[in-house]
């Protein structure tokens, strides 16, 4: 067996990484790296941003859409009591009854059951 030719490190080298790797690439892949991580670092903060600015826009609306129903519903109740519905009926021209006059039918007439 030649053992001259294991401990020979240049047939080693070629079958471990497959191909030369030089300074300069390293540094330039990891400067690509970098700048692209930076960019998509940027890009994930201004989304970030804009949806906790919508957000917080949205709470807005509905805080002052809250406030509307609270006022609607008090004015419902309002005008729903008895007492505007007594000033509605009035002012239509209704007066209160005081005496009530029933129709009596004779059983002999064809009204009868």
């Amino acid at each position: 067996m030649n053992y001259a030719s294991i401990l020979n490190p240049s047939l080693i080298r070629p079958f471990v990484l497959g191909w030369k790797l030089s300074l300069k690439a390293v540094c330039l892949l990891g400067f690509s790296l970098i700048v692209s991580l930076v960019g998509f670092y940027i890009f994930q903060i201004s989304a970030v941003t804009r949806s906790s600015f919508t957000i917080a826009s949205l709470e807005k609306q509905v805080a002052g859409l809250d406030k509307e129903f609270k006022n609607l519903q008090t004015n419902f109740s309002n005008k729903s009591s008895l007492s505007s519905l007594e000033e509605v009926l009035v002012a239509k021209g209704y007066e209160k009854v005081g005496k009530i006059h029933y129709i009596q039918v004779l059983e002999n007439t064809v009204a009868a059951k």
